[in-house]
């Protein structure tokens, strides 16, 4: 279904990649739907769609939603948080996506290193070895932290990630929790 999909939007998609995107979108048509039309503008419809295509987009869209996230958390906003929160938590492994939250503020906290050391979004693409859109969302992040904020969110994070390897809180809970701490 989905190759014929992609060869109704102009393009093509190799067997492979219609599997692996059928896997990510089961029964949902109209995912899969927006994720072909993604994926033929990621190949700008100039060859067939690879599954190592619908592995990068599928990555961002959850990057994404934690940019979303992070970006919520940093203005305050506990109740948009705590909504895509939630919609990552259908989507995604909480471990998973426990990892893609301490990575993001990993990379804030190293981005707000070079921000104060003079450095731009070029000069964090460069020294984290990340996407230039990675860079750039990360870079509007850590401008509105301050290094002792992000010092201190990271040490929360490490005492989260004790508790829960310690089975004293819940993956779940904890990750609510943190929202209702940082968006104050």
């Amino acid at each position: 279904m989905d190759h014929q999909r992609s060869q109704n939007q102009g393009g093509q998609i190799e067997p492979a990649a219609a599997a692996r995107l059928a896997e990510m979108s089961g029964v949902d048509t109209r995912q899969a739907g927006m994720e072909i039309s993604k994926l033929l503008a990621y190949v700008n419809w100039e060859r067939p769609v690879r599954g190592s295509d619908v592995e990068a987009v599928c990555i961002v869209t959850s990057q994404q939603s934690v940019f979303d996230f992070v970006d919520a958390l940093s203005q305050g906003n506990a109740k948009t948080a705590q909504k895509l929160l939630h919609r990552l938590l259908e989507n995604e492994d909480p471990f998973s996506l426990w990892g893609m939250v301490v990575r993001q503020f990993r990379l804030l906290l190293q981005a707000r290193e070079i921000l104060d050391a003079r450095g731009n979004k070029d000069d964090v693409a460069r020294a984290l070895a990340i996407h230039p859109y990675v860079a750039e969302k990360t870079t509007g992040q850590a401008g509105r932290f301050s290094m002792d904020a992000l010092e201190a969110i990271y040490h929360r994070l490490l005492n989260i990630d004790e508790r829960v390897k310690t089975s004293q809180i819940t993956l779940d809970l904890a990750l609510d929790t943190l929202v209702v701490e940082l968006a104050r």
